[in-house]
């Protein structure tokens, strides 16, 4: 049965110890053995089931150890979650008032509801769509994006992202791994390219959509402004390759991006909560497979060594110590 995602979506699961070689999560029912990971590497994976402790420190000094360790990996993978788009302008989905604080996701996180909602509200579906697509089409890569895309030059770097935004293709990243898909792949249900839109495209739907929604009865209006993006074709429906709840994660990106942690020296895990399953379980699948795990996050130190700051402070002198 593939991957199907889970916990950005739905309340967090139950908090179980974790062992080490546990298999990963396969869908929503057994995530919960996975809850003791603390968005960085597990307390098993990190403690005693190998003879490495977190390191602890000034700023200075770890910055120093994960610029030693990254200059002698021979395979790097970047774990990329919402936190790194956050800085191009792109609201997360679960801080406070990021995107579902405003639009609840069993109502538009998978496609049954979205399309009840649709049904009753229409508005508020095109107020979803426009709230989703205009962050992303006018975001560009930050100082975060464009070092991972440097840091290719020195080692070889595989990134894998829980983003659909695109940013880091854009940036300069030649391997790139998408486990929840990508706004801008459109895509029939049953498989087969539609298009790919680029940011001006989707900037285009948003400015229509925006001016169809302001008559009385938008239902037909806004159908015809998203049929760029969301439609029947000759081959059924079609819509954005992004990963609803409950659905597979995206093929080959997961396996691909699955192969790739368990093969890492080293597994670099920036802008991401952790919450979100099964994708949240490559950090430990990389730690038990003997990777250091370097988390960047203005938060609490994570990780085998945790560096304090946002992407694109943090990434930048980490990939400038390392290589300079």
């Amino acid at each position: 049965m593939p991957d199907t995602v889970t916990g950005a979506l739905a309340p967090n699961p139950p908090i179980q110890p974790v062992e080490s070689g546990t298999p990963r999560p396969q869908s929503v029912d057994d995530i919960g053995q996975f809850a003791a990971y603390d968005g960085g590497v597990s307390t098993a994976a990190c403690g005693a089931a190998d003879s490495r402790k977190h390191v602890v420190g000034r700023d200075d000094v770890l910055m120093d150890r994960a610029a030693e360790l990254l200059r002698h990996a021979g395979k790097v993978v970047v774990f990329t979650g919402a936190g790194i788009s956050a800085e191009s302008g792109i609201p997360t989905f679960r801080d406070s008032d990021g995107l579902w604080s405003h639009f609840p996701p069993d109502q538009f996180a998978t496609m049954g509801g979205l399309l009840a909602t649709a049904a009753g509200s229409p508005r508020r579906v095109g107020e979803f769509i426009i709230a989703l697509l205009e962050p992303v089409a006018k975001a560009a890569p930050n100082a975060g994006h464009k070092a991972i895309a440097a840091l290719q030059t020195h080692t070889h770097v595989t990134v894998v992202t829980q983003n659909v935004d695109r940013l880091h293709q854009e940036a300069g990243s030649t391997r790139v791994h998408e486990v929840h898909g990508s706004l801008f792949d459109i895509v029939y249900r049953r498989g087969g390219t539609v298009s790919v839109l680029t940011r001006p495209q989707m900037l285009d739907i948003v400015a229509t959509l925006k001016k169809a929604m302001i008559g009385s009865f938008p239902r037909t209006a806004m159908l015809a402004a998203i049929r760029p993006f969301f439609g029947i074709g000759r081959c059924g429906l079609y819509r954005p390759s992004i990963v609803l709840f409950g659905e597979a994660m995206a093929e080959p990106d997961w396996p691909n991006a699955v192969a790739a942690s368990h093969d890492c020296d080293c597994m670099i895990a920036v802008g991401t909560s952790g919450s979100v399953f099964p994708a949240a379980s490559l950090p430990l699948e990389a730690s038990a497979n003997g990777a250091t795990v370097i988390v960047i996050d203005p938060g609490p130190a994570r990780g085998d060594i945790g560096l304090r700051g946002t992407a694109g402070t943090v990434l930048p002198e980490l990939v400038h110590r390392a290589f300079s």
